[in-house]
């Protein structure tokens, strides 16, 4: 089999982004796994690797998808001018730089180039957008520009977080799930954990949203018109559901660990628990997108930015998740 190829957007240059990609890039076992392509400028790259201690990345500036020399990444340059670097500031410039790498690395994807892409970390309120518009981050701008319905998966080891509503207000979460919402999401869930994920028969559990699951109707009503009665509506489909539980004790006593999958109904209650369990090592995937796409699960950090001290892992896990998951795919594909 040829090697994969995977696409990494170099995020808000002004952040942590480069740093954990210089560090993961730099080892040789990693780029035997798969040809990597970095949509970043040989300028911007210099300029991160003169304070980092890892050994220095040996890159080839190449058009997308190219065939590569062994032990080398492909530099892939989306801005053909100079840009400032001025780490660990929030600017204009980092999130046009961040936007414009995003965009090259699309549309190699688009053009069928690549296999899987990687997106670094981008600051969302400093990408620039039309009057009136909110980039709401890259799971969306994805969703939109590939015309998909997506999906949200926060995994680690045999841990997967999926998430019925993202990037919305707290506000706004009741009124948006709806039984054909939370339908659309599980199928989109239960398919993922089959084909990226390799599970045959996925157990799967829904949390409640109301505290203690909304106990019995004595704290809202969501639970008893809406949730309930669609976990019963599941009970003739071949998706194996249970729940709802309460949110407050599920992640305690390793209870999650029953199950493959963990339907979260809105975004601070999959990912608080699965970033104080798995911070370090956690991958943000998408799933529904016509190619595979992770992420490391922190930001940009801009306080720590050009100091040499953010940790790596998630980055690599991310790479991993994606060579992975497009290897569960091709094997599906090929049977």
């Amino acid at each position: 089999m040829n090697k994969l190829k995977i696409g990494i957007t170099s995020g808000d240059i002004n952040g942590i982004g480069l740093e954990v990609i210089l560090k993961t890039l730099s080892s040789h076992e990693v780029l035997k796994k798969a040809n990597f392509y970095l949509f970043c400028s040989a300028e911007i790259i210099e300029q991160h690797q003169n304070y980092l201690t890892c050994a220095k990345v040996p890159f080839i500036e190449i058009e997308p998808g190219d065939d590569l020399p062994p032990n080398t990444v492909g530099l892939c340059d989306p801005w053909q001018r100079s840009i400032h670097l001025s780490l660990g500031e929030k600017n204009h410039d980092g999130g046009l730089a961040a936007l414009e790498s995003l965009n090259k690395a699309c549309l190699s994807m688009e053009l069928k180039k690549l296999d899987a892409l990687v997106t670094s970390p981008i600051c969302k309120s400093n990408i620039p957008v039309k009057k009136n518009e909110i980039f709401t981050g890259h799971t969306g701008y994805l969703s939109q520009r590939f015309k998909s319905k997506t999906l949200m998966i926060m995994a680690s080891g045999n841990t997967r977080i999926a998430l019925a509503t993202e990037h919305i207000p707290l506000s706004d979460v009741p009124k948006n799930l709806d039984k054909n919402l939370l339908k659309e999401k599980l199928f989109l869930f239960n398919e993922a954990l089959k084909v990226d994920f390799g599970i045959n028969n996925p157990k799967v559990a829904i949390l409640g949203l109301n505290p203690h699951a909304g106990d019995s109707g004595a704290i809202g009503k969501e639970e008893s018109q809406t949730i309930i009665p669609f976990v019963q509506s599941m009970k003739n489909s071949s998706i194996l559901l249970e729940g709802p539980f309460s949110p407050d004790s599920f992640f305690t006593h390793k209870f999650f660990t029953a199950f493959d999958g963990v339907l979260a109904l809105y975004h601070d209650q999959g990912l608080i628990p699965f970033k104080l369990l798995f911070f370090e090592n956690g991958v943000n995937n998408t799933f529904g997108l016509p190619f595979v796409r992770s992420s490391p699960d922190h930001g940009v950090a801009f306080d720590i930015a050009g100091k040499n001290i953010a940790s790596e892992l998630s980055f690599k896990e991310s790479l991993i998740h994606a060579i992975q998951r497009s290897k569960n795919r091709s094997r599906i594909n090929e049977g």
